[in-house]
């Protein structure tokens, strides 16, 4: 889960000082969680294809509602040619800077 990996879920949530986490416990309680990671189905599970096959998708299970998102981001956000111009200027005034 991320970058901080666990033996289990809950070892999210334990207070050992060894496993403990800082993170999960004040965003959620663990049986939170656990509601939402057992009754939360985006995709269905019969074309679910396993890791190393050809057509393996990391985030398969949630592929429809990132595509359902990244349309609806497409919707409402139009970039503008300078928008990104900016950001690229800035950038390379950064980079730059910090050459010095």
């Amino acid at each position: 889960m991320g970058l901080d990996k666990k033996p289990t879920l809950h070892d999210y949530w334990t207070r050992h000082p060894v496993l403990h986490s800082s993170f999960a416990p004040k965003v959620m309680v663990r049986e939170g969680f656990l509601s939402i990671l057992a009754f939360l189905h985006i995709n269905d599970n019969d074309s679910f294809v396993p890791h190393g096959q050809p057509d393996y998708d990391p985030i398969q299970k949630i592929r429809p509602f990132v595509d359902y998102l990244n349309a609806k981001f497409k919707e409402v956000y139009q970039p503008q040619r300078e928008v990104c111009i900016a950001l690229l200027h800035n950038t390379i005034f950064k980079f730059f800077s910090e050459l010095e």
